[in-house]
Order: structure tokens, then sequence, then C-alpha cells
């Protein structure tokens, strides 16, 4: 077997351990995170001050990838970084736990702020981990397939974001009918203790997962490589739609479930409900978006799916409480973000990885995050004081809602709104124009021909249409070749 043929089974191997990886890092963010942990701090008093404050501390603490980045091109030791901040980040959920057990009934106001000082800490070492990680991968998967792949791994996380909210919320409708003499903060116990075990999990899949060799650094002084982002023209561009796209985004996001929980009166189980459909709709979107970017390009699916994300929070002024709206109306915006969010996503990351070098990429990362994050930590705060304070000026206010937060909801939209013109400005090479786009879209053929005849089995089975695939790393799963085929590839190949 030549060496080209090991590497490409070492490639392979690494590309499953990430996906395994993956699945349950994924469910430990999902239990720690997601409806979770809003959900707790709701039931340890919260104010919509407090659930806004902790919805921004993730975006504020990518500022620590800057310092990360630094490690990172100073001593090219991506996976050891992973490891160690990861580990670090994990293992910080443990005094969750037991502080809440040993307060949360006596002093649930310390709790929740001692709880805000662990999740900062958790963040910190969670984006250092974050901005080593997608290095290490820039270096692992290979660029013919990086759209296949990542929707490929994207889908699997959405799978086990699907299980682990529904899971997760029928656990706490179950204790809640089950123990109703016990506090409920117990069963947030047992849940983040459960999300612990996962991540340890994953961790070891992390040490299993091979490093490619970093990039040989050039004779450039690491100061310049820190400002190689700013020089560059269209990155700069990119990181001006991000600062209002962020910010804009985040003024309302982490208030629709408190506008659920609170406004709506929804049970965890039916707010579970919907989050698992738009996990559902994020992975059949992973799927999809990720063969259409390798067709027509980043750019186009961000312009297309960024409209249509500029557009959900105003529908959410519609809302109430009546069964038509709860049944059918919210499961429907909900599959919508989940299917327009997935390709966003998606195809935002995937053009950060285009544009960056392979040298000095990980200041992109941290660049991109870091920009990201504090615009997004600055809309969540924002929307968290201005829904503090809508109810003094309800007088002057020019509708008349039912509940303060569809004020949010529409502020939200009209930024959404202005950012969303800034994001044309950006270019991709090679890329496709969101005309031509969306002609590709409205093809049945080109959804057809991507697709197969068998979806659920497309990422994994070598098929007769998947052995048209121009390149030796896809699928990532397949059967051992025969002597005589190895024989035809070899000669193939010369």
């Amino acid at each position: 077997m030549s060496d080209r043929t090991n590497n490409n089974q070492t490639t392979l191997k690494a590309l499953r351990i990430s996906i395994y990886d993956g699945v349950f890092a994924q469910s430990f963010a999902v239990l720690t995170g997601s409806i979770f942990l809003p959900a707790f701090a709701l039931v340890l008093g919260a104010s919509p001050f407090q659930i806004g404050l902790l919805a921004s501390i993730p975006f504020f603490a990518t500022l620590s990838q800057l310092p990360g980045a630094f490690l990172i091109e100073k001593h090219q030791q991506r996976k050891q970084l992973v490891l160690l901040s990861a580990s670090t980040a994990r293992a910080l959920w443990i005094p969750v736990v037991m502080i809440s057990f040993l307060l949360s009934d006596s002093k649930p106001a310390l709790v929740l702020n001692l709880l805000i000082l662990l999740i900062i800490s958790y963040h910190i070492f969670a984006h250092i981990s974050g901005v080593a990680w997608l290095s290490w991968m820039s270096s692992l998967v290979p660029d013919e397939i990086r759209g296949r792949y990542f929707g490929l791994r994207n889908s699997a996380l959405g799978l086990f974001t699907l299980l682990s909210t529904i899971l997760g919320g029928f656990y706490l409708d179950w204790f809640k009918a089950e123990f109703p003499d016990l506090p409920l903060t117990r069963s947030f116990e047992i849940l983040f203790g459960v999300a612990v075990v996962l991540g340890g999990i994953s961790i070891l899949f992390l040490f299993k997962q091979p490093e490619p060799a970093a990039e040989t650094k050039s004779e450039n002084h690491l100061r310049e490589r820190l400002k190689a982002p700013l020089k560059d023209h269209n990155f700069r561009k990119l990181l001006r739609f991000a600062v209002l796209w962020s910010f804009g985004v985040n003024f309302a996001s982490p208030f629709f479930i408190v506008y659920m929980f609170q406004d709506l009166q929804l049970s965890y189980t039916l707010v579970s409900i919907y989050t698992v459909s738009s996990a559902m709709a994020d992975l059949i979107g992973m799927w999809a978006w990720g063969h259409f970017s390798d067709q027509i390009g980043n750019r186009a699916v961000i312009i297309i799916n960024s409209f249509i994300a500029t557009i959900l929070p105003f529908l959410w002024i519609f809302t109430d409480a009546s069964p038509y709206v709860i049944f059918l109306f919210i499961p429907l915006l909900h599959l919508i973000g989940g299917f327009s969010w997935s390709g966003y996503n998606l195809c935002s990351v995937n053009l950060v990885l285009r544009m960056a070098p392979k040298e000095g990429n990980s200041v992109y990362f941290a660049a991109w995050n870091t920009v990201n994050g504090i615009s997004a930590g600055l809309g969540a705060v924002s929307g968290g004081l201005a829904s503090s304070l809508l109810h003094h000026f309800h007088r002057v206010l020019p509708f008349n809602f039912q509940s303060d937060l569809k004020y949010i909801f529409l502020l939200s939209a009209l930024l959404r709104l202005i950012s969303f013109l800034g994001v044309r400005q950006i270019q991709e090479y090679p890329g496709s124009s969101v005309r031509r786009a969306i002609r590709v879209l409205r093809s049945i053929r080109s959804w057809t021909t991507m697709m197969g005849y068998h979806p659920a089995l497309h990422f994994f089975i070598a098929t007769d249409r998947l052995k048209e695939e121009k390149s030796s790393y896809w699928p990532i799963w397949r059967r051992k070749a025969t002597s005589s085929e190895n024989q035809v590839i070899d000669l193939s190949k010369q």
C-alpha cells in the first residue's frame, strides 16, 4: 500500500473520530445550554437582564480566542491546547452542580451569581479550545470535501441535538410530576451531571484524533501575522457585516425562550419539541446546504438565508397562546428557522475557512469569532436592558403588544434588515451570484441529483452515484477495496 493510501486512511479515520467526538460534545453543550441553562436560571429567579447577561457571556468570552490564537501561532500545539482547555471547561460544571445542591434551596440568588461567574470561566476555556480546534480541523479536512464533510458532521450533531433536547425536556417534566416535593433544581443538577459525563467521553475521542503537521512558519514576524486579517480588504467587509448582524440577531434571540416559558406558559416538553423540530430542520439543512455550497459557493447561501432570518423575528409578533399558533405557527417558525440558520452557520464558517490562508489561519478564526462574539454579547445585554425598561414607556410606544418582548422582536428584525443591506459587498472567489444560486435551488433536477434515491444513506454508503465523486476522501465510511480494485485505482493515478 502506497504512502498516499496510508495518508488517506489516516485522514479518513481522523474525520470519523471527529464526528464521534462531536456528537458527545454537542450533547454536553445542549444539556448545559440551549433551553436548559435559561430554564435553570429562571428557576433560580433570574430577571430578564440576568437572562440577557447569561446569553451574552459566551459572546464576550470570544475575546479569549485572541490569546488562544497567539499561543497557536507561537507553539503550533493545537491538539494539546484543545485537550487542556476543553477538559478544564467541562470540569467547571462539577462545581456548578455542587453549589446548586448545597445552596439553591436557601440562597438561590447567591447560586445564580456564582453560576454567572462559573459560566464566564467555562466559556473562556471553551473559546480557547474552539479556535484551536478550528485551526486543527482546517488542516485535517481536505478542501474538496469541506462543504460535504461539515454538512455531514453538523447533521450528525443536529441529530444528537434533537435527541438531547427532547430527552432533557421530557426528563424535566417527568421529574416535576414524579417528585413534586423536591425542588426543581435537583432535576437540573442530575441533568448537568449527565452532561459532564458526556463531555468527558468527547475528550477521550479527542485524545485518539491525530493532528496533521502544522504549516511551516514563514519568516514573517508573529506580530505581522496577527495583523493579517485586518489588512485583508474582503475579510474586513465580512467583519463589518458580522458586527451589525450579530448585534441585531442577539438583541432578541435569548428572549424567545423566555417568551415561551413566561408569556405563553408553555411546558418544558413542548418547548423541547419546538427545539427538536428546529434541530431536525437544521439536520436536513446542513446536509442540503453543504452540497449546494460546494456547487454555488458560500456567499450566495449566506445572502439567501440571512434574508430569511431577517423576516423571522417580525413573524413572532403575530404569536399568542391560541391552539393554532402553539401547535402550527410556532412549530413552522422553528422549522424555517432551523433550515435557514443551518445554511448561514455552515457557510459563514466555511467562507472564513476559504478566506483564511493555511499559515496563520487561527488569527482569522479568532478575529471572526471575537468580532461576532463582542457584537452578539452587546446585542444580548442591550436586549435585556431594553426588555427591563420597556414597561416604563407603555404610554409612548406606538403599538399595544400584549408582551413587551414583542417590541424586542420587532427591533431585532429592523436591525437585521439594516445589516443585511451590507452582506452583498462581500466577495468570494470562486463563487456564484445570488441570481444563479436561486436558479440552481429552484431546479428540481439539482435537488434530485444531489440527494439521489437514498438520502438517509447518502453520506455513509459508497453507492454507484457516490463513486462519481471526484475525491478519494469521500465518502468517509466505505467498504474496503479488494486487491484488484486497488490495482485499478493505482493504475488510474499513473
